[in-house]
């Protein structure tokens, strides 16, 4: 059996009922410690620094030195996504504001609330997609990839949905579900919103009961009204979509920065974390062996008949063999 963490040292030692004492607990923080010491002599902080710096500037030096030009279109791909994203969502919200603000304008008539609740509605939006992907991050949760469609996947989730079938399962919905029908609710009030607007000087045209202006409106608006709303409708459609496709970027940048600052900090905290846990399940192990080891020669046979007694077998941690406490190189 192999071990690489002190950790699954600890667990093997308490399965065969043995406790680390504080006192064998100080003594693998001593080993720990020393090889902490040797390593940092050997790779010192200055050294090992300077070392990564030129590591990461050498692939860089190397690509200039091959093109140029690839460089620059490197460079230009970086900005746009670094800082067009952004950007572009920025001026994405400002067009969701403008046609969401005129279809509330229908209903409202003080100028400065419409134009705060198209403020609402918008950023809603966008902060329900955030609130998404936070909560399916947390709890762990991946959704199935997308495939091609196709009739019989079509007619076995049209099954599923019936319950037909004996090995029918229920299928679980994402720790978000219930956020994302709210999202979906958002994105048809903004488009229902955004056709209003581009509709609005028919709608205030049409006089009479509902029913009959809504008839003139479908039997009597020309074809270049009718462009209008579906030009409307559809740039209305792009740009939520947009925001809410461009936002679902940034929460997985996001995250991903975020954890390679948790990994940057522990490093530059303990860089010979992984050598050091090593190190100390190596000596955690061998007082583990000893244990066992004194363990089975204390067992006393009922039969006076002499027997062959079975030590344990001995336990690994990659090249070495820890038996009885010693340390024996494969």
């Amino acid at each position: 059996m192999q071990f690489e963490t002190l950790r699954q040292v600890e667990q093997f030692a308490a399965e065969n009922g043995i406790a680390l004492s504080p006192a064998d607990r100080a003594k693998i923080t001593a080993v720990q410690e020393s090889e902490k010491s040797r390593l940092t002599q050997l790779n010192p902080p200055a050294a090992r620094q300077w070392a990564d710096r030129w590591n990461s500037f050498y692939p860089a030096l190397l690509a200039a030195i091959v093109s140029i030009g690839e460089t620059l279109l490197t460079l230009a791909q970086t900005i746009i996504v670094s800082l067009g994203v952004p950007l572009v969502l920025v001026l994405l919200l400002i067009v969701e504001h403008q046609r969401v603000f005129h279809g509330i304008q229908l209903f409202e008539v003080s100028f400065n609330l419409a134009s705060f609740a198209a403020w609402a509605l918008v950023l809603l939006n966008l902060t329900l997609e955030f609130t998404v992907h936070h909560v399916e991050s947390k709890a762990d949760y991946h959704a199935d990839r997308d495939t091609r469609w196709s009739l019989k996947i079509w007619s076995k989730n049209m099954a599923y949905r019936l319950g037909l079938g004996d090995n029918w399962t229920a299928v679980e919905l994402s720790p978000a579900e219930r956020y994302r029908r709210l999202l979906r609710l958002v994105t048809f009030t903004i488009l229902a919103l955004a056709l209003a607007g581009s509709m609005r000087s028919v709608i205030d045209a049409q006089s009479g009961a509902w029913y009959t202006a809504l008839v003139n409106i479908l039997t009597q608006s020309t074809l270049a009204e009718i462009t209008v709303w579906l030009g409307g409708l559809l740039f209305a459609a792009a740009a939520v979509l947009s925001a809410q496709g461009l936002s679902r970027y940034v929460a997985i940048r996001v995250v991903e920065i975020g954890s390679q600052m948790e990994k940057r900090q522990a490093d530059d905290v303990n860089p010979y974390a992984a050598e050091i846990d090593q190190v100390g399940a190596m000596a955690a192990l061998a007082i583990v062996n000893d244990r066992l080891h004194k363990k089975a020669v204390k067992i006393t046979p009922v039969n006076p008949t002499p027997a062959v007694m079975e030590l344990p077998t001995p336990l690994y941690i990659s090249n070495h063999t820890y038996t009885n406490g010693h340390s024996v190189t494969e």
